[in-house]
């Protein structure tokens, strides 16, 4: 993947733009317009993804992601390091953790069918590697989708779970099987242990 430098001065105008908008979104963030033209800046900073909904702390929240990128980290954090400071507004540079009460959420296919994903019973089993990243292999009943989609629905939970940044930096390979191999059978753990688990060998370490 080619990674475009950043211009400061493309940052400084996005984020002025921002501060001159953000009160047009729409309290539902309806205005399509807007948001396309939201789409069209953050997108010719470089190859980002962005997310806007409601605030952990604050109401609101903008997220300019490197969309599972590594080597994106440091730029989304140098984008967010000029972001300005916003009455009811909090920017992150990664998807931040989610409070997840339920595990349950949506992606969309290619098509642009919503398929809802109902995680809860997921279950996991982590391989440690040699550097200290982890491979994880995750059972779950998504024959529904295709490799790839199952693969991005992973990618959303561990999201949810760690928290991006912590995901890219951890996690090295995702496999997604309907029944663990045999060696693994009595490995396999409840994914909403797994931020815990991480951190325990992290900290054993």
């Amino acid at each position: 993947m080619e990674i475009k430098a950043l211009s400061p001065n493309r940052i400084i105008n996005f984020w002025e733009w921002f501060s001159t908008n953000y009160k047009n979104f729409g309290e539902s963030f309806e205005n399509e317009e807007l948001l396309g033209e939201l789409d069209r800046l953050i997108t010719g900073l470089g190859n980002f993804a962005w997310e806007l909904g409601p605030g952990i702390q604050a109401a609101n929240m903008l997220i300019v992601s490197p969309g599972g990128q590594i080597e994106l980290l440091s730029q989304t954090k140098e984008i967010v390091s000029y972001a300005p400071n916003i009455e009811d507004w909090e920017f992150h540079y990664a998807k931040p953790q989610k409070q997840w009460d339920d595990f349950i959420f949506d992606i969309y296919r290619d098509n642009g069918e919503k398929v809802e994903i109902n995680a809860s019973s997921w279950r996991y089993a982590l391989l440690k590697y040699n550097d200290g990243m982890f491979g994880i292999i995750i059972k779950a009943d998504l024959t529904e989708l295709t490799t790839e989609e199952q693969i991005t629905a992973a990618e959303i939970l561990l999201d949810g779970v760690l928290g991006e940044e912590k995901r890219i930096l951890t996690i090295a390979e995702i496999e997604v099987v309907t029944e663990f191999e045999e060696q693994y059978v009595n490995k396999g753990n409840d994914i909403k242990t797994l931020a815990e688990h991480i951190t325990k060998l992290n900290n054993h370490n």
